[in-house]
């Protein structure tokens, strides 16, 4: 098995992440599953014959990023990098706890650009592998009451479409995957409630990791899942960005 390719999955122990790691590894990847919660990993690795790696870490810690990324090499270097870590906060901006708000972009964005910092020009050195960094819908429109956790996600989006350009010719690929509301332990942490579920057209993990992989299968860098959400993302993008802010007034206050 050492010889199968290798995935690096951030946000592993749950959701998203979890999925992730579940279907790579039954496409035959070993799978470097990275989390903060030592048991959720054990029970992936426990029911992947093999296949899963635990990697007990909190992107945010200092030296955090470079022990993945080293982990990764050790292994024989990742042939897929997951940005998937990620948290949001829900609330009015000035009123929500700044270390809170801080350490959403610290782990969204900064966790997933320095890793694919590291880990990306390996890939071009070698001349294969891919990123598949997870954004989100709300990347495409200003979202009062989540306010850093949608700019994260816009950056994220920006970053992974312009990374996609600058790969082309090395052997290397990027996709952004842009789900909508996905029922996943996110809501409970971000203080959202059932919102989620109370949400037409709302998914799973499973569908959003069905829909991104049959994507990345085809060659497409921006990946959003399911037709309702597809077709609502649409809409927003098309109204005055300031009405398109004021209707996810509603939906999230």
């Amino acid at each position: 098995m050492s010889d199968a390719p290798l995935a690096v999955v951030t946000g592993a122990s749950s959701g998203i992440g979890a999925e992730f790691t579940r279907v790579l590894g039954s496409r035959g990847y070993r799978v470097l599953a990275v989390a903060r919660r030592a048991d959720r990993l054990a029970a992936l690795e426990a029911a992947s014959d093999g296949r899963v790696i635990p990697e007990v870490r909190d992107l945010t810690a200092d030296g955090a990023i470079e022990a993945v990324a080293a982990r990764a090499d050790e292994l024989g270097g990742a042939d897929l990098l997951v940005c998937n870590a990620g948290r949001g906060v829900h609330g009015r901006f000035a009123e929500t706890d700044r270390d809170e708000t801080v350490g959403v972009l610290r782990l969204n964005v900064m966790a997933s650009v320095d890793l694919a910092a590291q880990v990306v020009p390996r890939m071009v050195g070698r001349g294969s592998g891919g990123v598949i960094v997870v954004a989100s819908t709300l990347g495409y429109v200003p979202t009062p009451y989540l306010a850093a956790y949608a700019a994260s996600k816009a950056f994220l989006l920006s970053f992974a479409e312009a990374l996609a350009v600058e790969l082309r010719g090395t052997g290397v690929r990027a996709m952004a995957l842009c789900p909508g509301p996905t029922v996943t332990e996110f809501s409970d942490v971000a203080g959202l409630g059932d919102a989620v579920e109370r949400t037409p057209g709302h998914t799973t993990a499973a569908e959003v990791v069905g829909s991104a992989l049959r994507a990345w299968d085809a060659g497409r860098t921006v990946v959003v899942p399911g037709t309702v959400t597809r077709l609502m993302t649409a809409a927003l993008d098309l109204l005055p960005r300031p009405v398109a802010g004021r209707v996810m007034e509603r939906i999230f206050r």
